[in-house]
């Protein structure tokens, strides 16, 4: 890492432009950069972040709603519920992704975006995910 000198004045911008707890570093990347160096906030508190935030910041889902997965053959219906920090809660535990969270419950690896019905819409994770690209 290389080092640079700067003025008392240069150095108070940073402090004003300071949030949270970051590092003089972290505000020039976060300024300068344009990338946020902050961790994720959920409801007001720094937190973990699961990979449905996205889809529930878009409006598209909400925390409570129900995911269900069915194995027709097996006779198996697998339900999760979306957390409010985006991250899927099933009997097994709480996972930050989908494919993950199925995985557990099913025993095998299987795609979780693909796998994971959103019960109130009847679409699967990925259609969802789609349309935040539309």
């Amino acid at each position: 890492m290389r080092r640079i000198e700067i003025d008392d004045d240069v150095y108070a911008e940073l402090e004003r432009h300071v949030q949270g707890f970051e590092r003089p570093n972290d505000v020039l990347r976060r300024l300068l950069l344009k990338v946020d160096t902050r961790p994720p906030r959920i409801d007001g508190v720094s937190g973990r972040r699961g990979k449905l935030m996205p889809l529930i910041e878009a409006g598209l889902i909400k925390p409570g709603e129900k995911l269900q997965h069915e194995q027709t053959r097996k006779g198996n219906v697998y339900e999760a519920t979306v957390a409010t920090s985006g991250e899927i809660v099933t009997v097994k535990g709480t996972y930050q992704a989908p494919s993950p969270a199925l995985a557990a419950l099913v025993g095998s690896q299987i795609d979780g975006w693909a796998n994971w019905l959103h019960a109130p819409s009847g679409k699967t994770l990925r259609q969802l995910r789609l349309k935040l690209e539309q």
